[in-house]
């Protein structure tokens, strides 16, 4: 007996098969659409937490400073990169930010749920020698003697004091080196 096919059984298969594709079809653009959703309702630190999260390396350029590294944190509203010998805390606003997947991801990058103003006082409370960059090329190097509402006051090596607007501040460099 010879086995011809059946027109009901193929045009059942074809439409459980288009049916099928088309859900598929379906699910994907909504998952499209829900993540360019999410991705429009994103601020900059949930960008930096997410790529912290990946484990990514993250670069800021800071007008003619670039700064690049592997995430070490995430505060409210800076992020914290490891450098060569040193550790750099900078402002999200005020930086232009790109993040590439790491090769070698830091174990466990933190959220410090500390401001940048609430860093710069611990800095203060430290006394460690820092470099405050200010943006343009420019820094102030010493230690932060002071925070007030709208400054911080920085002795440099040399004992004089400057007074650093706090809108000037772009980020903080620390050395890691003992």
């Amino acid at each position: 007996m010879e086995n011809t096919p059946n027109p009901d059984e193929e045009l059942a298969s074809h439409l459980r098969e288009s049916a099928g594709r088309e859900m598929a079809e379906e699910a994907a653009e909504d998952e499209g659409q829900t993540e360019v959703l999410r991705q429009r309702q994103m601020d900059m630190l949930a960008v930096a937490e997410d790529a912290a999260h990946r484990g990514d390396r993250a670069t800021a350029e800071i007008g003619d400073s670039t700064l690049s590294g592997p995430i070490i944190s995430t505060g409210t509203d800076y992020l914290a990169i490891r450098l060569a010998e040193q550790e750099a805390d900078i402002l999200l606003d005020a930086a232009t930010w790109s993040f590439v997947p790491g090769d070698n991801p830091v174990a466990g990058p933190k959220q410090s749920g500390m401001s940048f103003l609430g860093l710069l006082k611990q800095h203060a409370s430290t006394g460690g020698r820092l470099r405050i960059e200010l943006g343009e090329g420019t820094a102030v190097m010493g230690v932060i003697k002071m925070v007030s509402k709208d400054h911080i006051r920085v002795e440099d090596p040399d004992g004089r004091l400057a007074y650093v607007p706090l809108i000037n501040l772009r980020a903080i460099i620390r050395s890691t080196s003992h």
